[in-house]
This record gives structure tokens, sequence and C-alpha cells, in this order.
């Protein structure tokens, strides 16, 4: 499967199941898709893009590879780091250049 922006433009505001721990799974929803811009793409390069997604907890968890799955695609590994937390949630960005 060749992941790109595209792979998730159908994703955006859907939950995926993401184990931050081997005990238990935790409900996480992607709320943005954001293109990065840098400038000019070499041929074959894709379109560097991050995700945004957020949990309802107010645990933190540390910056680390985690799976995630849902409904649409098969287990997939994300690097994913904390970039905020308020009374919604914690909020992870996941980065692909």
């Amino acid at each position: 499967m060749t992941i790109n922006k595209q792979t998730f433009e159908t994703l955006n505001n859907k939950s995926f199941e993401i184990a931050f721990d081997s005990n238990k799974t935790t409900t996480i929803e992607l709320i943005e898709i954001k293109s990065i811009n840098c400038g000019t793409l070499n041929e074959g390069q894709t379109e560097p893009f991050s995700l945004l997604f957020q949990t309802s907890g107010d645990i933190i968890h540390e910056q680390n590879t985690y799976n995630i799955s849902n409904n649409e695609f098969d287990t997939m590994p994300l690097f994913l780091v904390p970039v905020g937390a308020d009374e919604n949630g914690v909020r992870y960005e996941a980065v692909f250049t």
C-alpha cells in the first residue's frame, strides 16, 4: 500500500484504534490533514504532509511508534509526537516527508 496524503483524505474525522500500551487500545480521531510546503518536488517525490490526531483522555503518551488501525485498512505503525493538550484531549502529530 502506497502511503501519501490521498491515502488519508477519506479518513479525516474518522476514528482509529491505537495501542499506546500492550494491554489495551484507545480510540484516536484524525482531525486534520495538512500539506507541508517544501518548494519544488523532484520527480517521483511525494508531497510532504502531516496528520493530526486527538484522543479524548488527558494522559500524554511519549513520542514513539504506535500501531493504529481502523476498519478501512490494516494496522499501520506511525511515529506520533504529542503536540498539545486542552479540555478536548491530547493531540498527536505524524509527519510524512
